[in-house]
Order: structure tokens, then C-alpha cells, then sequence
């Protein structure tokens, strides 16, 4: 049996996986690879535009949330616009507008 902390996982992250991350205080963008619930904080791995491997950032459940809560908004207000596209409009593809991250580094 795996080991389950007592700490609240925030549900949903699976989400977040291949969604793309905007950090603006760095400017860049990059890829959501991987999520880690199982340490004291959450981490998430990102690949970033021109890096060639993953980037493990720590964040906070909140942190998480958010970035949950923001993919799932995001969604639906893509199946919202998809909803009013005409026909003629179908076959075209656009990518998802990035989640923003505010990034939080231990001192």
C-alpha cells in the first residue's frame, strides 16, 4: 500500500500536465512536465524554451490551486469560444493561452 501523508493533496493537477507556463518576471515560457505531491511542498517540473532538461520549481498548495483553477478557467472559456465557431471555422487550431507563474524560491 502506498504511503499517504496527512497533508491535503490539491486534486485536479493532472490538468496541468503539457500545459504551457509563463514566467514574467523572467520572461520565458516552458512546458509543465511533471507534478510532485509527495514532498513537504508541491514541485512542479517544467521544460523551458531552449533548456534540454526540466526545471524543478517548489511552490505552494496555493500556488497550485491557482495554477488549477487557471487551466480549468481557461478551458472552459475555450469550449465556451469553440461553442459560437461557425462551421467554416472548424478546422482551424490555436494553441492555449500559458498560465502565469509567480515563481517563490527558498532563501
Amino acid at each position: 500500500m502506498p504511503y499517504v501523508s496527512r497533508k491535503q493533496c490539491v486534486s485536479g493537477v493532472h490538468q496541468l500536465l503539457g500545459s504551457t507556463l509563463r514566467d514574467a518576471r523572467r520572461e520565458r515560457q516552458g512546458r509543465i512536465v511533471g507534478i510532485d505531491q509527495t514532498r513537504e511542498h508541491p514541485v512542479i517540473d517544467v521544460i523551458w524554451q531552449g533548456q534540454p532538461r526540466a526545471e524543478r520549481i517548489i511552490i505552494t498548495c496555493d500556488q497550485l490551486r491557482d495554477l488549477v483553477r487557471a487551466s480549468l478557467a481557461r478551458d472552459a472559456a475555450a469550449r465556451a469560444k469553440g461553442a459560437a465557431v461557425t462551421d467554416a471555422d472548424a478546422g482551424q487550431t490555436s494553441d492555449k493561452e500559458p498560465v502565469l507563474l509567480a515563481e517563490q524560491r527558498r532563501a
